[in-house]
């Protein structure tokens, strides 16, 4: 099924088709991150349909996000090895002038040239577009980061930058090679919206992620 959800990889590169957990036993899942029709009925009654053909690496598992206001996110349900990359992220591919700056933008990755200018963004913010992944939300500090966005070609991968014990939420934000402007790299922006980064830095430690 790996044309459905991409490729899990290994930091040293070989392909792997699914991380394999040593004990067969454990349970698949917490009952605070268990998926079901009935919590989704009450909660989310309008992602239901749009789920219905989703489909997730064994894995992980969609509950609801422990980022407020965040809607459903995705959850280990084994041990993530730290290196592991999952994708690739999947999306509309809109050029660097076709961006608005002043819309959300959070289901969107840029993808560079080799001499640091931005290609394109990949938008998942279409339904048609949208895997799994996109219900990975966006980490708010450091601490609670262990996904971090890579480049493998022309392609967007999540990263683990730590080993995932299971139970945990994945969240995902840039590494230490990215340099965001509003949490899109290499787009130029006004005064105000200089004013605005500048604002948001005072919020954050300078080498840590952003909030998006």
């Amino acid at each position: 099924h790996s044309f459905l959800y991409g490729r899990w990889r290994h930091v040293l590169g070989e392909q792997q088709h699914h991380l394999q957990h040593e004990d067969r036993t454990a349970p698949s899942a917490s009952p605070k991150t268990a998926f079901t029709a009935e919590v989704l009925a009450q909660s989310f009654s309008g992602e239901v349909q749009k789920l219905s053909s989703l489909v997730l690496p064994s894995e992980v598992i969609i509950a609801q996000s422990s980022v407020p206001g965040e809607g459903l996110g995705i959850f280990s349900k084994t041990w993530i090895k730290a290196g592991t990359e999952m994708g690739p992220f999947t999306g509309r591919l809109v050029s660097p002038e076709h961006i608005d700056l002043y819309k959300n933008n959070n289901l969107m990755w840029e993808v560079f040239n080799e001499d640091g200018t931005v290609r394109y963004f990949i938008d998942a913010s279409q339904e048609d577009q949208r895997s799994w992944m996109t219900y990975i939300k966006c980490a708010r500090n450091e601490q609670e980061q262990n996904l971090e966005v890579v480049q493998i070609g022309s392609s967007i991968f999540y990263k683990a930058v730590e080993t995932i014990p299971p139970d945990q939420e994945l969240l995902v934000w840039y590494g230490n090679t990215h340099n965001t402007f509003l949490g899109i790299p290499g787009v130029p922006g006004t005064d105000e919206e200089l004013q605005k980064k500048s604002r948001n830095d005072d919020l954050h430690s300078s080498d840590g992620p952003s909030s998006c």
